[in-house]
């Protein structure tokens, strides 16, 4: 069983290293749900042994269906990810109609070999269901995170237990979408997935002072050291 925390600064990843987390998922902005991150995070974070590391690629945020020259960028950025001590890469693409875009995401998978690939939630924004799961697994996806189509894990947990049981040989099933310490046990129980995503989001306070008082910054947000520990107690509790 695994825990994989999406983290997009470099105190996040600490935070899950030193947490116990098994795997990070390495993005930039994610309250935009994740982008590509920047290559001086990746050159840090991949500096880091003995944890699982996982590349997003993302050009923009919003949909997943690309343009030619954002499909040329995904490339690129794989390329040169390539070269840091990385274990993998994390995407999803579909085409216009709501389909997985099926071809563009094995040309990726090639470029990204002998690295593992994840594909990311898109699977949940297509319009296919689990008669796409064979075509992933023929492809070279390792891994699909999912909340089994729906908002949530626990909401989607029918269909989790459903293509767990069906594909649970050929490929890994990733629950994640309001993933926590607090649910971890009954998503497993349900539905048998035992690998978790979450992000253990908490914020604090900018130490900004000047124009403070005119609210321009946000709170700043960070994967909490305290709930990932806590998500990951549950989970050796369960092993």
């Amino acid at each position: 069983m695994k825990l994989e925390i999406c983290i997009d600064s470099y105190e996040s990843f600490i935070n899950a290293k030193v947490a116990g987390a098994d795997r990070v998922e390495i993005c930039s902005a994610l309250d935009l749900d994740g982008i590509s991150p920047s290559v001086g995070l990746v050159s840090k974070v991949s500096e880091e042994k003995n944890i699982e590391k996982f590349v997003m690629i993302r050009p923009r945020p919003y949909d997943f269906s690309y343009n030619n020259e954002e499909f040329e960028t995904m490339k690129e950025e794989i390329k040169i990810y390539k070269d840091f001590d990385i274990d993998g890469f994390v995407f999803g693409l579909l085409l216009k109609d709501g389909r997985i875009d099926l071809e563009r995401t094995k040309e990726l998978v090639e470029l990204s070999r002998p690295k593992e690939v994840t594909f990311h939630r898109a699977f949940d924004y297509s319009k296919d269901g689990e008669e796409v799961i064979e075509d992933l697994i023929e492809i070279g996806i390792k891994r699909i995170l999912t909340s089994g189509k729906r908002a949530t894990a626990i909401e989607g947990i029918d269909l989790l237990a459903r293509i767990n049981y069906k594909f649970k040989d050929k490929i890994e099933l990733m629950a994640g979408s309001g993933v926590n310490y607090s649910n971890i046990k009954e998503i497993y129980r349900k539905s048998g997935i035992e690998n978790f995503h979450m992000s253990a989001k908490n914020k604090r306070k900018t130490e900004m002072t000047h124009l403070k008082e005119d609210n321009l910054y946000q709170d700043i947000g960070f994967s909490d050291r305290l709930l990932i520990r806590k998500a990951k107690e549950t989970i050796e509790k369960l092993s």
